[in-house]
């Protein structure tokens, strides 16, 4: 109650004290009269409350949707195709992979970009079209000698390469990694049984994977220019540290760093759902 309400009503008290019991009229004492007792008849009990009813609902089972049975190796190259093109589109899948085997290939390419080369006969995409390009290095930071004794001609990468690459980088990009991974998680035994004939008796195809993967993410960034040597019918890195690089990272320094980095990116996403 606030203050200003509460002294209103003392001063009320007040005079009602005043006017009954501070006139100076003298009191005439009466007689209490009687007590009245009015006995109350007694309240009905009150009715019991009714409890509401409840409806229970019918219970909907998800329906069980039943994948359909994996087919053999040698005959899923229907389904890998279908996968491929409801994740990156008909024409890069027509134009760039591989029609045939293409999950044994898939897994052939991947062990080997741990290794020294990748071999066509075994590559799930084509490689690049057009021809490598390199311009003759002649002033080179340093002189290398074959094994004779002579110099060996140097080249430095050019740049216009990396374009060659760009069609490859797209396609990798139209791919959500989710949808990647669930893809492989349902055609898992295939990759095993094809990375078992490989001669990996144990056919964890995703413990080589995931090793793969990471040893690309750990590619070294190269500045430009990128100085390469032909001794013989092939061009390779000048820098013996970049050449003594696997055969994946040596294919990301090709296409250039920001192909790389759109690479690694991507990399990375599905590193992280696997």
């Amino acid at each position: 109650m606030k203050l200003w309400l509460t002294g209103i009503i003392l001063i009320l008290l007040g005079l009602a004290a005043w006017y009954f019991l501070g006139s100076g009229e003298p009191a005439v004492e009466e007689a209490p009269p009687p007590a009245i007792v009015v006995e109350e008849a007694p309240a009905p009990p009150p009715a019991p409350a009714e409890e509401p009813v409840v409806e229970e609902e019918p219970v909907v089972e998800d329906p069980v949707i039943e994948e359909p049975p994996l087919p053999d190796l040698a005959a899923s190259d229907p389904v890998a195709l279908e996968a491929l093109t409801d994740m990156v589109g008909a024409e890069p899948v027509n134009q760039y992979v591989a029609q045939e085997a293409i999950i044994s290939r898939f897994v052939a390419t991947v062990d080997a970009l741990g290794g020294r080369q990748v071999p066509a006969v075994i590559q799930a995409v084509q490689g690049p079209g057009g021809e490598f390009q390199a311009t003759a290095d002649e002033q080179p930071e340093a002189v290398i000698l074959d094994e004779v004794g002579d110099p060996v001609p140097q080249y430095v990468l050019d740049p216009v390469n990396y374009r060659r690459y760009t069609p490859y980088v797209e396609m990798v990009e139209d791919i959500e990694p989710g949808e990647a991974v669930a893809v492989y998680r349902r055609n898992q035994p295939l990759f095993d049984q094809a990375f078992a004939q490989l001669g990996y008796p144990d056919g964890d195809f995703e413990q080589r994977l995931r090793a793969i993967i990471d040893e690309l993410l750990a590619t070294p960034d190269v500045s430009e220019p990128i100085r390469l040597i032909k001794p013989e019918a092939f061009y390779l890195f000048a820098d013996e540290d970049l050449e003594s690089l696997s055969a994946g990272q040596k294919v990301l320094l090709r296409m250039g760093p920001e192909n790389a980095a759109r690479i690694k990116a991507k990399l990375a996403e599905i590193r992280a759902v696997l």
